[in-house]
């Protein structure tokens, strides 16, 4: 593994390198080990990419973006890690898909018109000084034949909404650009990360089915995003319930 270090434009410490297992597995040493907050790891390839509930990020070299950046704050701010990595990644590739409808499908996936540019996994560090793991995986100049047959239907990329490739430098600087401002919001005002995130989150309003961790699925409506980033359903019962983490798909 070779190894890089450079400064963007925000002027944080950036790690790049070629390949490693995952950017947030390299993050979270790198925090462990005391790494200011900004601090942000890239690679061209991952062996081990991976996305929520330890499911694999299909990761080839010099194609995507995979990177991780590292947040400090206070422990109720870092809950909403996950959501200011899915508010920067809709807004850095908007500018990249003009005319296309960008948005968040709760609780971490970036869409393009419907289809999965992008997933966000945050993984918090907790101790006497906590930190969070923004890891960002996005699709840039894949093309259909370069995903797995079972991802080919639901995942897309940059190139292929395009018809034409990116230069993936400018997308990273767009990416760390946004991601630093809006890391800067989490700390003067959490509520505008949530307002955000809502406005794009197309999960909302829709009759949706929840597999909640080792629970029983169900039907409901999302109805609306709380202070920490979790999701209230109503039940087909009519009971509320709050949802922390699970797969939530829109249905019938």
């Amino acid at each position: 593994m070779s190894l890089r270090q450079s400064f963007p434009q925000d002027g944080r410490l950036l790690f790049v390198v070629d390949t490693t297992t995952s950017t947030n597995d390299l993050a979270r040493e790198w925090g462990r080990q005391g790494a200011p907050d900004g601090a942000t790891v890239m690679a061209d390839r991952q062996t081990s990419g991976r996305g929520r509930s330890g499911r694999h990020w299909h990761s080839p070299p010099g194609m995507n973006l995979y990177l991780s950046r590292i947040i400090r704050d206070t422990p109720s701010n870092l809950r909403l890690a996950p959501l200011v990595g899915a508010v920067a990644t809709c807004a850095a590739v908007e500018k990249h898909l003009p005319g296309f409808r960008v948005s968040i499908k709760w609780p971490n996936d970036v869409l393009a018109d419907g289809r999965k540019l992008a997933g966000i996994l945050a993984e918090l560090e907790t101790g006497p000084e906590p930190f969070a793991v923004i890891g960002i995986g996005l699709n840039v100049n894949m093309q259909a034949a370069d995903f797995p047959t079972g991802l080919r239907t639901p995942a897309t990329s940059l190139r292929i909404e395009l018809g034409r490739p990116l230069r993936r430098a400018a997308l990273q600087e767009n990416l760390t650009e946004q991601l630093a401002a809006w890391c800067n919001q989490l700390g003067r005002d959490p509520g505008r990360i949530v307002e955000a995130y809502t406005c794009r989150c197309t999960t909302l309003g829709n009759r949706v089915r929840v597999t909640p961790p080792g629970r029983p699925a169900f039907t409901g409506r999302a109805l609306r995003i709380a202070p920490d980033g979790a999701l209230w359903v109503e039940r087909d019962d009519r009971q509320q319930v709050r949802i922390e983490a699970g797969d939530v798909d829109t249905c019938a």
